[in-house]
């Protein structure tokens, strides 16, 4: 079995599939004049979180570079941008608004799905460096 990241759909990578198919998921979500009633249930705060951590989370996932701090650095201002141009741009459609505290919601998500994902990573690439041997035993 192939692992994820090497699976092609139509000559493109799946997982830049899958983020091309969630971004425009969020686009054409947050510009609607009202929200789905399946969504009324959702806080605010909690979707744009929820939504960002995964936009984060995919571009993480999505990206490679050995330069971590560039990397990440440029995924973070990619979604921090996009939060402000997703806010802008919903003040001209009809009953929506911008809100700041949902690009702070945004920003929030982005920064705790990039620290999780580097953290991840780093725990990852030093579990694989060391012998089984050396490896601390936990009791």
């Amino acid at each position: 079995m192939q692992p994820v990241t090497r699976i092609r759909l139509f000559g493109f990578r799946l997982a830049a599939c899958v983020l091309a198919a969630y971004w425009s998921l969020i686009f054409f979500g947050t510009h609607l004049p009202k929200l789905p009633a399946a969504t009324q249930g959702i806080p605010d705060k909690v979707a744009h979180f929820t939504a960002f951590f995964g936009l984060a989370l995919l571009l993480c996932y999505v990206t490679n570079s050995t330069r971590l701090w560039r990397r990440f650095g440029s995924i973070v201002v990619l979604c921090v941008a996009y939060g402000i141009i997703d806010e802008v741009t919903q003040s001209l459609v009809r009953g929506r608004q911008t809100d700041v505290l949902d690009l702070l919601a945004d920003t929030a998500g982005t920064l705790l799905a990039v620290g999780l994902y580097s953290a991840a990573r780093w725990v990852w690439q030093r579990r694989s460096t060391f012998p089984r041997s050396t490896m601390p035993q936990v009791i």
